[in-house]
């Protein structure tokens, strides 16, 4: 691969990391947004408690009085019926006699009415202390449900933000993974080409390798000056590009030598090993 084509593979490489890592910032920030509007109105929302209005159903609950007046009023025109009918038969003696008794037998039924009377306020006083205390359980049963839906509401939104914060930190580092990545192999073809560079200038001054760039293609002013013993034709030359050298040098066409001493490269070019023909390369000036 040629010096250009390399540039051209790493500016792809740098562009395509840098446009992920955009994206990915610009993916975080619209999801944040939204984040923030569904916090905000879940913030805003309003847990109620509903049994905080709820009253006793017998708290004002009356006795029934009516009964023991009917009861009472009927005794007492039992007795005055009693005391009329008697009145002529049982003289002034046997009237108040009479009278006592019946006296006796009204407080008796007077009583009667009372204990009725306090029989139903002693129901009552117990339907509306238990009736009190089931609001009373209730309330408190809404008030443990709002503080458990403010909880849910806290954790709800904690753990949120955290899922947010490990999702920015996920899609960051994987982009910059990849921008990383990306870096890796530009440092490569640095290198390759560095290596290259190396082979070149190893190749020209003849210490590293007897090989050295002798394809036709990178040459210029070539101008024919003899021939070996073994009839190779021996010529004088520039390299095209100075990276391979700068001056005259002497040597051979890479097409021109037996098919043994030509190395061929990945990127295109030969090289001739000058340890297997009988031609010198070196730097003429």
């Amino acid at each position: 691969m040629g010096k250009a084509a390399q540039r051209r593979n790493e500016d792809r490489i740098t562009q395509a990391t840098d446009a992920q890592l955009a994206e990915a910032r610009q993916m975080l920030e619209v999801q944040r947004e939204r984040l923030d509007e569904q916090k905000q109105a879940y913030r805003q929302f309003e847990f109620e408690n509903p049994f905080s209005g709820m009253e006793n159903p017998f708290e004002d609950i009356t006795v029934n009085q009516e009964t023991a007046r009917f009861q009472m009023e009927q005794a007492a025109q039992q007795r005055a019926n009693l005391m009329a009918g008697l009145q002529g038969a049982a003289g002034s003696s046997g009237i108040a006699g009479l009278a006592q008794a019946l006296a006796n037998q009204g407080t008796v039924q007077a009583r009667q009415a009372s204990a009725s009377i306090a029989q139903q306020e002693a129901q009552n006083q117990k339907m509306a202390a238990q009736g009190q205390l089931q609001v009373d359980q209730l309330r408190r049963q809404g008030e443990a449900a709002v503080q458990a839906a403010e909880f849910g509401r806290e954790s709800t939104l904690y753990a949120a933000e955290l899922g947010e914060l490990a999702g920015a930190r996920g899609m960051l580092s994987g982009a910059l993974g990849n921008q990383m990545a990306g870096l890796g192999a530009i440092s490569q073809m640095t290198a390759a080409r560095i290596g290259m560079a190396g082979d070149v200038l190893g190749a020209v001054a003849g210490e590293a390798s007897k090989a050295a760039f002798s394809d036709r293609k990178l040459k210029k002013n070539i101008k024919l000056m003899s021939k070996s013993p073994s009839g190779l034709p021996i010529y004088a030359f520039e390299y095209i590009d100075t990276k391979f050298g700068k001056g005259f040098y002497q040597g051979v066409m890479s097409d021109e030598v037996p098919h043994a001493a030509v190395i061929k490269r990945s990127d295109g070019y030969d090289m001739v090993d000058y340890s297997m023909i009988d031609v010198e390369f070196k730097k003429l000036k």
